[in-house]
């Protein structure tokens, strides 16, 4: 008896520390992107990622702006639609197409620590920080 109530005290215990994953979870947030696996950040620009409502994106692409539509559900998230302005920026040219290229392949997403992990295949591919 008295495991069997400790088990329930546990359970009731990792339910309440774990965080639901919802449309609600990002919406109207802003992110900055702090970590990308496989890839170098450039210094100087910073990239963004912005959930609207309505499940629209927007942000910074290194140097150019874009926007596009996200589809969530449950913790699977699916980046489409993707446009943006079309500045020239020579020195983050390639990191601004593998950040949209990027965006565009994940395929879920969790909140670990306050930061927004954006994964493809369960593997993380960028993480990224509360923005302002």
């Amino acid at each position: 008896m008295k495991r069997l109530f400790l088990g329930f005290v546990l359970i009731i215990v990792l339910q309440a520390c774990s965080k639901k994953i919802t449309t609600g979870t990002v919406a109207n947030t802003k992110w900055t992107l702090s970590e990308w696996m496989g890839q170098t950040l450039p210094t100087k620009e910073k990239a963004t990622l912005n959930f609207g409502a309505d499940n629209q994106i927007g942000g910074k692409s290194f140097c150019n702006s874009f926007g596009g539509k996200s589809t969530i559900s449950g913790n699977t998230l699916k980046i489409e639609e993707i446009f943006g302005t079309m500045m020239f920026c020579e020195s983050v040219a390639q990191a601004e197409k593998n950040y949209t290229d990027g965006l565009k392949a994940v395929n879920s997403f969790k909140v670990v620590d306050g930061k927004l992990q954006l994964l493809k295949d369960g593997k993380v591919m960028m993480v990224f920080i509360k923005g302002e």
